[in-house]
């Protein structure tokens, strides 16, 4: 049986929507959706399953009716999915009373539940969040009824707060996959046949790395997984290092030609390290301005003269502290620290008190 997997869509948020380079990212989270949806129809698999979260929040019946549009196109996969702690059927959700497209297995009870599909030889397990946070474990004691099918179980969760999983209890349980949700990153682990699928697209600035799919093939003989990344656009970390002749418009151009190499459409999490002039400041408000830049450390510091500032303070605090570290020709790179540090946080107690 092939099956894609996937989850934690969150129809209907919208990151950076504070940035005028990301207006559009709600949009764009509906966008990808679809071009799943579409992918599916022009290669069908036998079974695509969302592991919750498919929504932001509560969904509105107009937003339920476009996502259950989209799961008529594919009538010859059966569509599996389970409302999560985001999008829990809390009382009034529209997820209660909806009828779905005949391809569609909605678990919506609010305890283990099975759904047979003899077409496929197979069964699902799974249910759906009434509210936003279950401390129990309720995926580590089910018992599969029909070890002769291929079974699957549906699990939103992970953490303290929504399902605990002890992955040893529910692999013995017997299923021939697990697939999971709620932790945005994916994982495929072998060793308990299950996986995390990530989130379809990045949520947050968090979201770092690849954002895809899980696509799989299973049968009472075996399992076989891959991860296939589909987000339109993903989160990156750039560490740029700064030399002491540095200049801003450097800064920019240079940063500039890594976000074309990298991608234009990506976002970054930028932080700066290295030496710099004492009298060097990294202006952030212009590297933000260079592309989809969601965030700016400064991680520099200043490149001193610390014989020079020695000789000048000698009788005061801040020569004592330089001279229990200039002495030593051997620092480490921990000491080295946490000599440019202290002797700049010293600089600046001094300064303030002018």
């Amino acid at each position: 049986m092939r099956f894609i997997h996937t989850g934690d869509i969150h129809l209907g948020a919208t990151p950076e929507s504070k940035r005028a380079w990301a207006l559009n990212r709600g949009d764009e989270i509906w966008g990808t959706f679809e071009r799943l949806i579409k992918k599916i129809k022009m290669d069908p698999v036998d079974m695509l399953i969302i592991a919750g979260d498919l929504f932001h929040r509560q969904p509105l019946l107009r937003e339920i009716k476009e996502v259950d549009y989209l799961f008529s196109t594919i009538p010859d996969t059966k569509v599996i999915l389970c409302a999560g702690n985001h999008d829990a059927m809390k009382k009034g959700s529209f997820y209660r009373d909806f009828h779905w497209s005949e391809n569609v297995i909605f678990l919506g009870e609010q305890k283990i539940q099975s759904v047979e599909i003899p077409e496929l030889n197979a069964c699902v397990y799974g249910m759906s969040y009434d509210r936003t946070e279950i401390t129990d474990s309720v995926y580590d004691h089910i018992i599969v009824e029909r070890p002769d099918l291929i079974n699957i179980l549906v699990a939103h969760g992970g953490d303290e707060k929504h399902i605990p999983i002890n992955r040893r209890k529910v692999a013995m349980s017997g299923f021939d996959y697990v697939a999971l949700g709620h932790i945005h990153k994916p994982e495929i682990d072998e060793k308990y046949n299950m996986a995390y699928c990530g989130s379809l697209e990045p949520i947050d600035a968090n979201d770092i790395g690849e954002r895809g799919y899980i696509y799989g093939e299973v049968d009472k003989q075996g399992l076989d997984l891959e991860f296939f990344p589909f987000a339109k656009r993903i989160y990156q970390e750039i560490d740029f290092t700064v030399t002491p002749t540095a200049t801003n418009m450097e800064l920019r151009h240079r940063l500039g030609d890594m976000l074309k190499e990298r991608g234009e459409d990506n976002m970054y999490r930028v932080t700066f390290n290295g030496y710099r002039d004492p009298d060097f400041d990294i202006k952030v408000s212009d590297i933000e301005e260079v592309g989809n830049i969601v965030s700016v450390k400064d991680d520099t510091v200043p490149d001193y003269d610390f014989e020079e500032l020695y000789e000048d303070n000698r009788d005061n605090i801040l020569g004592m502290f330089i001279g229990a570290y200039v002495q030593n020709p051997k620092l480490t790179q921990q000491q080295r620290k946490t000599l440019y540090y202290g002797t700049k946080a010293l600089m600046d107690a001094m300064e303030d008190r002018i």
